[in-house]
């Protein structure tokens, strides 16, 4: 009976298995991780869209989330020192919207209140808005958070398909969503750049400055509020679409740059 030499590896082989399961292994671990942080990127985005829809539904369901201790002036709009302060419903305080700050990751969002300060005639909702009403916001009272995952906002990298020639960040951009309390018809205006104040310098010149009957951009018309994701991915960096003359929540939209190339768009973020 002849003799069998045993089955099995030589180390030569058990090295050249080890070695391949390992890049594979490490293949496998940079994919998932590329998803994951992908994944994440697109949960931001889609955070940062309900974060805006959301104050469309509040002025809707007019929900008052504000103190017991305001009350409203002239000269001191909303005075927040519990100082003659009046109780919901019996103020002069009349809750008007939401001011949306955003610069870079940062989010800020201001209860809205106006004073009534004259009954003069006034064409339309806007001119009334703008020279019936002492529009102004708590400061005491402000909503701050950040966008997830390093998300921030951005301008677009190519506009009209010329690449923009100044830097996608900083950011800055302000929007107002105010509900008309003479017809109760929602209205959107937004400002940006040098026009957004700081935190501290929000008052009635911010919004006498962004009431704007026009379609004009900023003012009425529409934004393309693209999120970096600091170079992560290529060419699928999203955006919050708001149209012009937005009033309701589903004028809130997210876009990539596959639909805005699919519907003739030629600006990507």
């Amino acid at each position: 009976m002849g003799m069998h030499k045993p089955a099995g590896f030589t180390i030569v082989e058990t090295m050249l298995f080890l070695g391949i399961s390992s890049v594979l292994i490490v293949a496998l671990i940079a994919s998932t991780g590329a998803s994951v942080n992908i994944q994440r990127y697109r949960d931001a985005a889609e955070t940062f869209k309900s974060v805006i829809q959301q104050q469309y539904a509040d002025l809707t369901s007019v929900q008052n989330g504000r103190g017991d201790n305001w009350s409203c002036g002239s000269t001191a709009i909303p005075n927040t020192s519990g100082i003659n302060a009046d109780n919901r419903g019996q103020s002069n305080c009349i809750l008007l919207g939401k001011y949306v700050r955003l610069e870079g990751e940062k989010i800020s969002i201001y209860r809205v209140v106006g004073y009534k300060s004259s009954a003069t005639s006034q064409p339309n909702d806007i001119k009334s808005l703008k020279n019936n009403y002492l529009l102004n916001v708590s400061g005491a009272e402000v909503d701050k958070s950040t966008q997830e995952w390093g998300a921030e906002i951005a301008y677009p990298r190519t506009i009209n398909g010329s690449p923009n020639p100044a830097p996608i960040t900083p950011r800055k951009m302000g929007i107002l969503i105010v509900r008309s309390p003479d017809s109760g018809q929602i209205y959107t205006f937004t400002n940006a750049g040098t026009d957004v104040p700081d935190d501290l310098n929000i008052g009635p010149a911010t919004f006498n400055s962004m009431l704007v009957a026009e379609p004009s951009t900023p003012g009425q018309g529409e934004q393309l509020i693209c999120l970096s994701s600091g170079g992560f991915l290529e060419d699928d960096d999203r955006a919050v679409y708001i149209s012009s003359f937005a009033a309701t929540s589903s004028a809130i939209e997210l876009r990539t740059n596959d639909y805005l190339s699919s519907i003739g768009s030629s600006t990507r973020c």
